[in-house]
């Protein structure tokens, strides 16, 4: 008599319920929470249909459905892992589908290097796997599901369902219920804690079928019923909107929403920082990966000393966005927080930015130059920042005429040497941007021609050569900074420029063990791994310490602040940092940094850092802050609001 072949029903309760736990394990981090329980609800509509659609046909197609299926999913929770541990996010099928799979392949070596750092989680997922394709055919029946079966399974179906609708009707409270995530806002790592991977992926694959207009949600408490209130006797960089005409004009209610929203926020007052360039140059940089580690008295004196003088920022964050370097550069240069599953640097192309970087300085009388020393397409760039208004010449365009553009990645320094002909030879005041590529991963020496370059002078360091390999990136980098001082000296123009140098995230093709080689912060901390260095330098200005925490939105405002650019502070996400404003750093989860403390948006925990006294509604206020920003810097791409304003 043969052995009894159990149902398939079995198999995908546990891989099923088996994925989403490793993934809840080792990503989520929040496994003992009543959000747990919610996704193995989640778990079980799945679990009921994949086990009558795939047992509909005869045992050879049946028996092929369910490995594809098995292995699909194996394959899913694998690469979303791999993805969320080099960038911190997971992907979206947006991602995908706009060449962004193509892109991460070009990184193959860190892919494969956390692989192999992470191979007891891909070994605890391999073993069920592994088995199952071994036994399967002996352990499990495919035979084509029987009437009764699928209406048992049909009734688990429904009342899970129900359970669902239950959950999603009574969760409704929070900035971040069930109920809003599921119908109104998009947060896919708040998603996946709250209802699981497969759940967040059949979201995101429907929102980006049949599109998705993120709900505005402004809590009415907050959006100050009477006006804000205007003191004639101060000076506010604010433009001459009238929002009161702009809502008795419309009928959409998204543009509603969002003129009353705009209308509620304070203005930033000027203060005695305004002007302080005014008409003077500046050289604004966006650093690949640059970072505090690269900082060395000896290997990168350059740097050293721009970071150390002048203005100097303690609390500095630049997190880390879902499409990485577009992401933080486009935070840099439109204080905007990026929209999930777009890439919104390059859908900022498609709409009026009125307030770009180079548009704001050409119309004060400047020439507005953008280099970067890379590819010139890479990312849409020569679509994006044209439409900021910067003349914009990169590898591909004009760049590669001067410098060598072959190498892996290209050189900082050549760029600067063939670039500072540009603004520096004319009578007009300029506004540069630079781009910079040197300091990009992978760090080692034989595949980065920057670390081969600068191999000699880190040899001898006490580290792994990864991190070796990274410090020497920033030499580079370094050699280009300590090229414009002295271009810029030369010319007789240093006194009169500021130079601005942030990153657009941290260097994450290193692990946290070897940042934590050199960096004097743990860099396995959620929120301290995002801790930066600033530069904003000029040597003619005394050395002053700023301890307000700030990040790359906040960069665009203090620009304009400094050089008195007329703009409206209402319609940024950052606040410039020389203003009495709270300073506000926002992480892609919708975690946060404040002045007051930190918060983590996956367990829900608010840590203090301060002993100053904290109202009881803080961290709802500063969730509602937080929430309106994301909503509203998505609500400015998707419907080409500024063009709305008439600016």
């Amino acid at each position: 008599m043969k052995n009894k072949k159990l149902n398939i029903l079995i198999w995908w309760v546990f891989w099923f319920i088996f994925l989403e736990l490793i993934f809840r394990v080792f990503i989520v981090k929040n496994f003992v929470s009543l959000s747990t329980l919610t996704v193995l609800l989640f778990c079980i509509p799945w679990i009921a249909v994949l086990s009558i659609i795939l047992n509909l046909f005869n045992e050879k197609v049946n028996k092929i459905l369910n490995i594809f299926m098995a292995s699909f999913l194996c394959v899913l929770t694998l690469a979303q892992f791999v993805y969320f541990k080099v960038y911190d996010s997971v992907f979206s099928f947006f991602s995908i589908t706009a060449g962004g799979a193509g892109q991460v392949m070009q990184f193959w070596q860190q892919i494969v290097k956390v692989i192999l750092k992470n191979w007891y989680v891909f070994l605890i997922v391999f073993i069920p796997y592994i088995l199952f394709l071994i036994f399967n055919k002996k352990i499990f029946s495919y035979k084509k599901i029987k009437k009764v079966t699928i209406i048992f399974q049909l009734i688990i179906l429904v009342l899970s369902m129900g359970g669902i609708i239950l959950c999603i009707h009574f969760d409704n409270k929070s900035i971040y219920s069930l109920n809003r995530l599921i119908l109104g806002t998009h947060a896919p790592m708040l998603t996946i804690e709250k209802t699981g991977l497969t759940t967040m992926e059949a979201i995101d694959l429907y929102r980006y079928t049949f599109g998705f207009d993120e709900k505005v949600y402004i809590d009415e408490s907050e959006s100050n019923k009477e006006k804000v209130v205007i003191d004639e006797k101060k000076e506010y960089h604010m433009l001459n909107i009238d929002f009161d005409k702009l809502i008795n004009e419309t009928q959409d209610s998204k543009l509603l929403s969002m003129h009353k929203y705009f209308q509620s926020i304070e203005p930033i007052e000027k203060n005695k920082y305004t002007g302080l360039f005014k008409g003077k140059n500046i050289v604004f940089i966006t650093a690949e990966a640059f970072d505090t580690i690269g900082l060395d008295p000896d290997l990168t004196p350059t740097l050293y000393k721009m970071a150390n003088n002048s203005f100097v920022f303690n609390n500095y964050y630049q997190p880390l966005f879902p499409v990485s370097t577009t992401d933080g550069e486009y935070m840099n240069l439109t204080s905007l927080i990026p929209k999930e599953r777009v890439w919104s640097f390059y859908k900022s192309s498609k709409i009026s930015m009125p307030f770009g970087f180079g548009t704001k300085f050409k119309a004060a009388g400047y020439t507005s130059y953008a280099f970067h020393n890379h590819t010139h397409a890479y990312y849409d760039r020569h679509l994006s920042h044209p439409n900021l208004g910067f003349d914009y010449i990169a590898c591909g365009n004009g760049l590669q005429k001067l410098m060598n553009c072959k190498h892996w990645p290209n050189s900082d320094d050549e760029m600067i040497e063939v670039t500072t002909p540009y603004y520096l030879d004319r009578d007009q005041p300029f506004a540069t941007y630079y781009m910079t590529v040197s300091g990009h991963l992978n760090y080692n020496f034989p595949g980065n021609n920057m670390a081969s370059r600068n191999k000699a002078a880190v040899k001898n360091l006490k580290y792994s050569d990864a991190v070796k390999a990274y410090i020497a990136t920033q030499i580079e980098l370094d050699k280009a900074m300590n090229r414009l001082l002295q271009s810029l000296e030369k010319s007789g123009v240093l006194d009169d420029t500021l130079i601005v140098l942030g990153c657009d995230h941290y260097p994450y093709g290193l692990t946290f063990k070897e940042l934590n080689e050199v960096s004097k912060i743990d860099r396995k901390d959620k929120f301290e791994n995002y801790h930066s260095t600033l530069i904003m330098y000029n040597p003619s200005i005394e050395k002053t310490v700023i301890n307000k925490v700030v990040s790359g939105i906040d960069l665009l405002p203090t620009i304009y602040n400094l050089y008195d650019i007329d703009y409206d502070s209402r319609l940024f996400m950052g606040k410039d940092i020389f203003s009495d404003t709270e300073g506000l750093a926002i992480l892609s989860d919708r975690s946060w940094i404040s002045d007051k403390g930190t918060y983590n948006s996956i367990n829900k925990v608010f840590t203090k850092k301060t002993d100053e006294e904290i109202p009881d509604d803080y961290v709802d206020q500063m969730n509602r802050i937080v929430n309106q920003k994301f909503s509203m810097s998505a609500l400015i791409l998707d419907n080409n609001y500024y063009s709305k304003l008439g600016l």
